[in-house]
């Protein structure tokens, strides 16, 4: 029997549609991991590089409050309360301390003696107060608006959480004299949600250096 010319070029028209649908698939398979790998990159250093830029601001607004609240012994205080507030909007993130410091040094670090021989940080008296996360988160729940132990009004933060770079004798507001540089340095682990980078997160650390504002400004 023999099969007309018409057909045999249908046949082969039909064979070679379903060629070019087998190679499409197995290019699709090739391809779709990689574009979303591509795409879960994109998502997780973007939100990386907004969460760096809270982190920066978050800062700034601290070091905002202490240098406008000079010598009050609420400084550090009401310092906390804006950072927390300010990092509140990032998510899976631990703070793994915050320092408030005597930003005397020309490039405005803090002090060596701020962190530890593992390079954590901690208070170093006349130079830094250092705030755990524990502090931090639990800085809302401290009621301050009449007296707190916490921050204390008796001229030197005896028994408080400001004592080692006490706003009230430590930081000079008097312009004469010349006003203090306070710093605010913190620093956040914050955790990898897509997966796609090796590492649990990544370790996100900022500072910022204001002076204090003179009396009677």
């Amino acid at each position: 029997m023999t099969i007309p010319r018409t057909l045999k070029r249908c046949f082969t028209r039909r064979r070679r549609i379903e060629g070019e649908r087998g190679l499409a698939m197995v290019e699709t398979a090739i391809v779709l991991p990689l574009l979303a790998l591509l795409m879960g990159g994109i998502v997780e250093y973007g939100t990386l590089w907004r969460d760096n830029l809270t982190v920066t601001t978050s800062s700034r607004a601290a070091a905002r409050v202490v240098s406008n609240l000079g010598d009050d012994h609420l400084a550090d205080y009401e310092a906390i309360l804006s950072l927390d507030a300010a990092l509140s909007t990032i998510d899976g993130f631990t703070i793994e301390g915050v320092l408030i410091y005597n930003a005397a040094a020309s490039d405005g670090e803090p002090d060596s003696s701020c962190f530890d021989a593992g390079g954590d940080p901690q208070g170093s008296a006349g130079l830094c107060n250092y705030f755990s996360a524990s502090e931090v988160a639990g800085m809302a729940a401290v009621d301050c608006s009449a007296s707190c132990t916490e921050f204390p009004n008796n001229g030197n933060c005896a028994g408080g959480m400001s004592v080692n770079f006490c706003p009230q004798s430590a930081r000079e507001t008097d312009q004469s004299a010349g006003t203090t540089n306070v710093g605010v340095w913190v620093r956040i682990k914050r955790s990898y949600f897509t997966g796609i980078f090796p590492g649990d997160g990544v370790t996100i650390t900022d500072r910022t250096v204001m002076q204090i504002e003179p009396d009677g400004l």
